[in-house]
């Protein structure tokens, strides 16, 4: 997740070399101001939909706040777009009359939208931070069913319109974390659960639960959507792409369809009578299944890679919805209409972030179904899509590389101008990446993954970006996800998180740092994670140590060669990524931005030097520096901003005055001002044949060039004045970024004492 800078192997080894205090501003002293670039990122990120009359009424997921927009497919226009009071994305709508009821995340919300006056009345909470609304059904009858993610267990609420009475029905099912999927019919309440699949009916009058689950699901981890249709209860299986036919008279009827090279069967609806359709991914496409054939028949593909995240019939033909489009699939010729969400008039949102990078021309921000890409030299920025969420990123050269979740993908982003190419599936029931590091010296790509729902053991995944060869390491810390990884030569360096799959309960205890054989993935030492630690949010090799930060805000430091505890520091602030910088090791917790320097072996002097992000990231926050260290990228809220390192941090500069008569002190007017200037290198050695750039106010430009001891005298006659003030600005040599750097250094110079005869 942070591109290892051009210069690092240089630029780096000098952190752990002694700096003398003298010879540097102090970071919090030195002038930091963060510029706003604009939204971080700005998707359509859609949630499900059904019409109401001839409009499509849809919600927005992962956009702050969230909306319901309002889509006439005859005019291609949105005729409204009404903001939910929170949250921070809806999955989920149903509609019911002229109401859409729309289930929120984080926190987990149920609101009643009347479409007629664009107003939003809340129904319900059903959970806070991290807590989620999966899935919404309205009976025949008008009672309001909301399905939940939670960790303590899955939940449904049952919410009465006539009477306003709200129903906790408990966790579903004990043990399971997700109610994914809700239907219902005039007697009976289906759930589709994860994140080990089962499928349950409730009946609505008692609530006596039965468990329909057919045996043949052993192993799957969702029934991750749900349709009724003419007696038959239809479900989509994860990770298996198949769709579950049942009936609902009798149960033990069932069959399974397989939708071929599928993993995901993402929306499903009802038909034409005797006929179904389904949308898959990963390719995108929508298929129409005749019931109790046994068989799917592709259709088309009208989204490529994307997934579906709802489809209705309406009006003779099937209607999707997926990021930033909705279409129509006509069965009578097989024609698809497309309608862009963005040609329609409906505004993107900026988006929570999930991952941040620069290769100094452009920064890169991913988030729900793309990347934007802000081209620093224009301000302006675009979007690249992507086919999933890019949970890390990694410039190198003209090429991005991506780790992409949900299928644990690896991508490339040749240009900016795109489009990505896929290059590697990582496989091995792993599905979220959590960290990757490109190897400049062997090129070679590690990605660090996290397993499917309800699954243990992450793996390492090797790539050679220069042949395409794909090596997979599974379990190397057992039961446990791989969090953090960076490596050197043969040798890759991984942190661990004890939590391994969504909806899974950890069986370690403490996390692990673990040397590994890069051609064989064999372990060379493996040490339990400092303090405790159950998260290792991050390893960077510094210098000759391997420093690592825990998710709760613990740096260490361990031998590589046998990892053996060298210092801890408490960091104070939760985060997690270290981003390895010129001017030192930068890292952030959304609220501030955080320098590590080194000025004598061990643990690291930490310096606050911006506070006042307030960053709304759906990943773990971080800090991005371009390749030559001059400027860092962070996050502000939702806005990307620019924060410039002060020039001092390249080249510490210190100065000296002094003064002395021209001529007779009691006679002459005039003195001499003189300044010493004294210029140090990033290693605290001195810096010959330095350029310093100075101004004796009010106007008066002049420069001097530094000796072989890093210093150079700034010297002014001064006629009748008690004093006289120099502002040093700037230092020019080769060895610096772009060949100089800005500094602020201020000296008032008095004349000298008078002596008496």
């Amino acid at each position: 997740m942070r591109p290892r800078l051009l210069a690092l192997l240089v630029l780096v080894l000098s952190l752990l070399v002694p700096w003398p205090a003298a010879a540097s501003t102090p970071a919090e002293d030195a002038a930091w101001t963060a510029e706003p670039l604009g939204p971080a990122s700005v998707a359509t990120p859609t949630g499900s939909g059904d019409f109401i009359g001839d409009v499509l009424w849809f919600s927005t997921r992962q956009a702050k706040p969230p909306a319901l927009i309002g889509l006439d497919p005859a005019t291609g226009l949105a005729v409204d777009q009404i903001p939910l009071p929170a949250g921070s994305g809806a999955w989920v709508s149903a509609v019911s009359g002229t109401d859409v009821y729309v289930g929120t995340y984080t926190p987990a919300k149920l609101f009643r939208v009347d479409t007629v006056t664009g107003t939003a009345e809340e129904i319900l909470t059903a959970g806070g931070s991290g807590a989620v609304v999966y899935a919404l059904t309205v009976a025949p009858d008008g009672m309001v069913y909301a399905g939940t993610f939670e960790s303590s267990g899955g939940r449904i609420f049952a919410y009465d319109p006539a009477t306003g009475a709200v129903t906790d029905l408990g966790v579903t099912v004990p043990g399971q974390d997700y109610v994914r999927a809700l239907v219902s019919d005039e007697r009976y309440l289906y759930a589709g659960i994860g994140s080990a699949a089962s499928l349950v009916r409730i009946d609505r009058a008692t609530l006596e639960v039965t468990d329909l689950t057919p045996p043949d699901l052993a192993g799957a981890t969702f029934v991750s959507s749900l349709a009724l249709h003419d007696g038959v209860l239809l479900g989509g299986i994860s990770p298996r792409g198949q769709l579950l036919a049942l009936d609902t008279a009798d149960p033990s009827r069932y069959e399974l369809v397989q939708a071929p090279a599928e993993t995901f069967v993402v929306a499903v609806t009802g038909g034409e009578p005797g006929r179904a359709y389904f949308a898959a991914r990963p390719s995108g496409t929508l298929y129409g299944y005749d019931l109790w054939s046994g068989t799917a028949e592709a259709l088309a593909v009208p989204a490529p890679e994307k997934a579906a995240s709802g489809l209705t019939f309406h009006d003779g033909r099937v209607w999707g919805l997926v990021d930033g489009l909705a279409y129509a699939y006509d069965p009578g010729d097989g024609a698809v209409t497309g309608l862009p969400l963005d040609a329609a008039g409906v505004t993107p949102s900026p988006e929570g972030p999930m991952a941040l990078a620069t290769d100094g021309e452009h920064v890169y921000v991913s988030g729900s179904g793309g990347v934007q890409i802000h081209d620093l030299a224009t301000g302006t920025s675009s979007r690249v899509f992507v086919p999933g969420e890019a949970k890390s990123l990694w410039p190198a050269g003209d090429t991005v590389y991506l780790s992409v979740y949900t299928r644990a993908l690896i991508y490339e982003l040749p240009s900016v101008a795109g489009p990505v190419r896929p290059l590697a599936e990582i496989g091995h029931e792993q599905t979220r990446p959590r960290d990757s590091f490109l190897d400049d010296g062997t090129g070679r790509l590690y990605v660090g993954t996290e397993p499917d729902y309800g699954r243990y053991g992450g793996a390492l995944a090797v790539y050679d970006t220069a042949n395409g060869g794909l090596d997979v390491y599974r379990d190397i810390v057992e039961d446990q996800t791989i969090s953090a990884v960076t490596a050197e030569g043969g040798t890759v360096y991984i942190g661990s998180d004890i939590k391994t799959g969504n909806g899974t309960t950890p069986i370690a205890t403490r996390a692990e740092v673990a040397a590994v054989d890069a051609d064989t993935g064999a372990v060379r030492w493996s040490v339990p994670a400092p303090a405790g630690a159950t998260v290792v949010g991050d390893l960077q090799l510094i210098g000759a140590e391997l420093v690592g930060l825990t998710s709760t805000g613990r740096l260490f430091g361990l031998d590589p060669a046998t990892g053996a505890v060298r210092w801890e520091h408490a960091l104070g602030v939760n985060a997690s990524i270290l981003t390895p910088s010129a001017t030192g090791v930068y890292t952030t917790d959304g609220k501030s931005i955080f320098r590590l320097t080194w000025p004598e072996p061990g643990a690291p002097v930490v310096s606050t030097v911006y506070t006042g992000l307030a960053g709304e990231w759906y990943g773990p926050p971080s800090v991005a520096a371009t390749p030559d260290g001059t400027a860092l990228f962070a996050v502000q809220g939702r806005t990307l901003v620019r924060l410039d390192v002060p020039g001092e941090l390249f080249a510490p500069v210190s100065a000296s005055a002094t003064s002395s008569w021209v001529g007779h002190p009691d006679r002459s007017r005039l003195w001499q001002a003189f300044v010493t200037v004294t210029v140090l290198d990033r290693d605290g050695a001195p810096l010959a044949g330095a350029s310093v750039s100075a101004a004796w106010r009010p106007d008066r430009a002049t420069t001097c060039v530094t000796g072989d001891d890093g210093s150079c005298v700034l010297r002014r006659t001064v006629p009748d004045a008690d004093a006289v003030t120099v502002d040093i600005t700037g230092v020019t040599h080769p060895s610096l970024p772009r060949g100089a750097v800005e500094v602020s250094e201020t000296v008032t110079v008095t004349a000298p004492e008078r002596t008496s005869r």
